[in-house]
């Protein structure tokens, strides 16, 4: 996969002079996206086209068959897992059926990050492994590895087969708002042409009343038929277009993500563009993937990408309809680190089965991620998912973080330290996130013994004590049992 190989420069792609980046990206942009992708891509593909026609039982043998060699790979190959395992006193013939796969212990983010170079397969070098960490708003920062040239290439593959669905495909022209910075600021330009993707690119962070106008005048300009985005930002600009009596630019479809979208975001950007507001569940780990139906909004979770298990409090697996527990996942196509049923931390509801894809695992809702919001000192809202500590490289002597903030314009950022934490780190840890959050927030860095926590367990990225702010529903940030 050539787009694997070429991420070590995409950084130097990035800040080269807009000129060259045209140029390059141009030339780049070209080459067909099965030629970028790979072998690996098609495979994928072939792999989702062919699933359209299979019975459950075909479904059930392909499921089962990843999950037998997925543990017998980790047993015999991981040190960790074998250790693992063998504490608990379970093998890879213990699985006989689906229900045995209960009898083998779960793991998290904590066991991962206490455990991370035991979890890694030490067949495979170096140059074959591909790095990645994770972010978002309630997710500690964690790091991991995947397989160079094939894990990527099935994340784009299986969601591109989803966004199908509403008739987008790779290349067609799009408008993206999420968390990368770019234009020229001083002139107030928070976009460019992305020409490898043929999208404009905008940056989310300055989305507010006084740039609004200017985003929706660059975004006419374009013409795109598509908009992806971060729902919280998408929905400040259906709001400011509701609010002002503006003219709303037409799409074809909006593809929302990053975050989870709540009712009253989507039923105010359906009103406002007049046109299908679509979502998916995914994470960084990518160990399951739901996307949503055709005519509902239910995420229908692919068979082929993983094994999805909606369990209770107490592990035990759910699959009635209506019942609500926690996702875990077993990821079927990274030997380098694979992860057994990993407990996501998110929140799902089971659905009823759709028409279209009658085998295919159904959640009527996920209610796990809560989007918060950083407020500068000129009232723009900052998505927490631009600042998840996982974006910055500086955080080896760290063991958790959380932003805090109850003043406008003002943020501590709480840091556990682990052993060798200096005041060398904590200066290169205040230059990394003060430059995301710009000069409208002032920062400070705290060292904590520890990270606060909901009832429930969950990890706050941000814990946001101002007030009448429209950041949620008061009642999603209640414990989800």
């Amino acid at each position: 996969m050539i787009e694997d190989h070429l991420r070590q420069v995409r950084d130097y792609y990035y800040k080269s002079p807009k000129g060259i980046r045209d140029t390059i990206g141009r030339a780049y942009g070209v080459l067909p996206i099965h030629f970028r992708l790979g072998k690996a891509y098609r495979q994928f593909e072939k792999l989702i086209l062919d699933g359209n026609s299979w019975t459950k039982q075909q479904f059930d043998d392909y499921q089962f068959c990843k999950l037998k060699n997925t543990l017998e790979h980790a047993y015999h190959s991981i040190p960790f897992y074998r250790d693992f395992y063998d504490q608990h006193g379970v093998t890879p013939a213990a699985l006989k059926d689906f229900d045995d796969l209960t009898k083998f212990p779960t793991i998290s983010k904590e066991v991962i990050k206490a455990n991370f170079r035991k979890m890694l397969n030490p067949s495979f070098p170096e140059w074959k492994r591909l790095v990645t960490t994770t972010g978002g708003s309630t997710a500690e920062p964690m790091r991991f590895f995947q397989l160079k040239g094939y894990t990527r290439a099935k994340e784009k593959a299986f969601i591109g087969a989803g966004w199908k669905r509403v008739g987008y495909q790779y290349g067609d022209k799009a408008v993206q708002i999420k968390g990368r910075s770019v234009g020229e600021h001083h002139k107030n330009i928070f976009w460019e042409y992305e020409p490898i993707q043929n999208i404009l690119e905008m940056d989310s962070n300055f989305i507010c009343d006084q740039y609004i106008p200017d985003y929706l005048e660059a975004i006419d300009k374009f013409g795109a038929d598509f908009l992806i985005g971060f729902p919280s930002s998408l929905y400040l600009i259906a709001k400011y277009i509701k609010d002002k009596n503006y003219s709303a630019p037409r799409f074809k479809a909006i593809m929302l993500a990053s975050e989870n979208v709540y009712a009253w975001q989507r039923t105010l950007l359906e009103n406002v563009f007049g046109c299908r507001v679509y979502s998916h569940y995914g994470h960084s780990e990518m160990v399951l993937l739901g996307m949503e139906a055709e005519n509902t909004n239910d995420l229908l979770f692919f068979p082929q990408y993983g094994y999805l298990e909606i369990v209770d409090k107490n592990n035990r697996p759910l699959r009635s309809a209506g019942e609500k527990g926690e996702l875990v996942g077993t990821s079927f196509h990274n030997p380098v680190m694979p992860f057994i049923r990993y407990k996501t931390q998110d929140i799902g509801v089971i659905g009823e089965a759709d028409p279209q894809q009658p085998h295919y695992p159904v959640l009527s809702d996920v209610e796990g991620r809560l989007q918060e919001f950083i407020v500068t000192r000129d009232k723009r809202l900052i998505s927490v998912t631009t600042m998840g500590a996982a974006h910055f490289d500086t955080l080896d002597r760290v063991a958790a973080t959380q932003y805090y903030q109850d003043v406008a314009g003002e943020v501590e950022f709480r840091v556990v330290p682990k052993e060798g934490f200096d005041s060398k780190d904590e200066k290169k840890i205040y230059k990394a996130v003060q430059e995301k959050l710009g000069p409208q927030v002032k920062l400070s860095i705290k060292a904590v013994e520890s990270i606060e926590k909901t009832k429930s367990g969950k990890h706050l990225m941000l814990i946001q004590k101002i007030e009448n702010v429209p950041l949620y529903e008061k009642d999603l940030l209640q414990d989800l049992g």
